[in-house]
């Protein structure tokens, strides 16, 4: 009698178990070393480093290699066959800034986007449509000069936007970075500039510095426009002192229109081409964190994503809440949800990494910790969320992006955090694949 019992029970729960995992959708990976040694420190933010394209069944990759070239590498699916690394592009110096992102133009060539801290933006481009092969056309964006952190973006209509944070520092003030964004409707033949965000000065602090992470285009549909969603964090010191990024505060958050490339705040208010200083409080301020008596208090890679109603959601270390955190918009007001419990596991010191929509409501977050990647869910648009799996690369994680319109043999791309200089890589670069659903 009791054995049976125990036996419908846990009968009960494999089916509850299996019921769940089917209605979340619950995604298992593996992990594969793609390219060993290839890889060097890096501050790279999650942009777009990748994509599939369906018609010719081929993942295209890029990440940052010795001496921060832009490196870039291809799988044909028909073959299941990794191209060579290819370096198709050299930096002008050595840094852990010059990290690469890709887009696919409109003319079906590959775009990487790299070369960059507090000095002039790089633009590698394909000799060819869906291809590595080739001689890359190699030059300046001169017109994107003290860039960093770049940002690039495509709209439908094809239009390049590479958002990058200013190092002006007005009056020598190393607190000074506001953030802009160059823009090109040629394909990368002639670009302007504009000045996106500019906190310059402030009165109640000297945090006039703008760091973000994600920023992601969302198309016209369902009778909304296009936006592009932009979230950030203020860094800089305290009144009376200038100091780079030696204190962080606030999430904000502000979209532009590519109609007009006016930006809007949440409540649709018309803020014009620039967000002044004193905007960013009135209008843009999705979590006051106050001063901090120490370090950034929402980390300093604040992304956002968009619902299909076109409310954002934005991921920011809400280290209030004791870890990483979620925000987003109900109509009215803003909606705090906690993504990792303080109590469940050990708190890594470390920004969020990739935010990955999948769904009408449904997003999911990569939180590197060790030799493991946390994966997190939510499918009600940010307002709870659930530990789905961890992925086991065996090796301490650095980065990891999610592939764009990715194929299940290549979803992730996986970076090793350790040691090795900058001119020799000893970290190694992973390609994390769907293993089941």
């Amino acid at each position: 009698m009791y054995k049976s019992t125990l036996k419908n029970v846990f009968g009960t729960l494999f089916i509850i178990a299996a019921v769940q995992s089917y209605l979340l959708g619950q995604e298992r990976f593996s992990v594969s070393k793609l390219s060993e040694d290839a890889n060097i420190r890096s501050d790279q933010r999650p942009i777009n480093i990748g994509f599939y394209d369906k018609t010719s069944d081929q993942t295209f990759v890029t990440w940052m290699g010795a001496k921060s070239t832009a490196v870039v590498k291809a799988l044909n699916h028909k073959t299941n066959v990794w191209s060579d690394d290819k370096v198709i592009g050299n930096s002008p110096f050595v840094d852990k800034h010059n990290y690469p992102g890709m887009l696919r133009g409109k003319d079906n060539r590959l775009y990487v986007f790299y070369g960059c801290h507090n000095s002039t933006l790089k633009l590698s481009i394909s000799p060819k449509p869906l291809s590595i092969d080739g001689i890359w056309d190699d030059k300046f964006i001169d017109i994107a000069e003290r860039a960093s952190y770049p940002a690039p973006v495509i709209t439908s209509d094809g239009t390049f936007y590479v958002f990058y944070r200013d190092t002006r520092q007005t009056n020598k003030y190393s607190d000074d970075r506001p953030y802009q964004f160059v823009k090109s409707t040629d394909m990368g033949k002639t670009w302007t500039r504009q000045m996106a965000i500019d906190p310059f000065p402030r009165t109640t602090d000297n945090m006039c510095e703008v760091y973000n992470g994600k920023v992601t285009y969302q198309p016209a549909s369902r009778g909304q426009k296009a936006k592009i969603h932009l979230a950030w964090t203020i860094a800089g010191e305290k009144l009376g002192k200038h100091a780079h990024a030696t204190y962080g505060r606030n999430v904000y958050y502000a979209y532009l229109d590519p109609a007009n490339d006016h930006l809007y705040n949440i409540s649709g208010r018309d803020l014009g081409k620039t967000i002044e200083q004193t905007e960013l409080d009135d209008h843009c301020l999705v979590l006051d964190t106050g001063i901090p008596e120490t370090g950034h208090l929402a980390g300093l890679q604040v992304s956002v994503h968009y619902r299909d109603n076109g409310f954002p959601l934005i991921y920011f270390d809400n280290q209030k809440m004791g870890g990483p955190g979620s925000a987003t918009w109900d109509g009215s007001k803003w909606i705090f949800a906690s993504i990792e419990s303080p109590g469940n596991s050990v708190r890594d010191l470390r920004d969020p990494r990739e935010l990955e929509k999948f769904g009408p409501e449904s997003f999911r977050v990569y939180k590197p910790s060790n030799d493991l990647i946390k994966v997190y869910k939510t499918t009600n648009g940010g307002l709870s969320w659930l530990f789905e799996t961890t992925i086991d690369v065996g090796q301490k994680v650095d980065r990891v992006h999610v592939i764009d319109n990715a194929h299940n043999d290549a979803k992730l791309l996986i970076t090793e955090a350790g040691d090795g200089t900058m001119d020799v890589p000893k970290r190694d670069v992973f390609i994390g694949r769907i293993a089941s659903k």
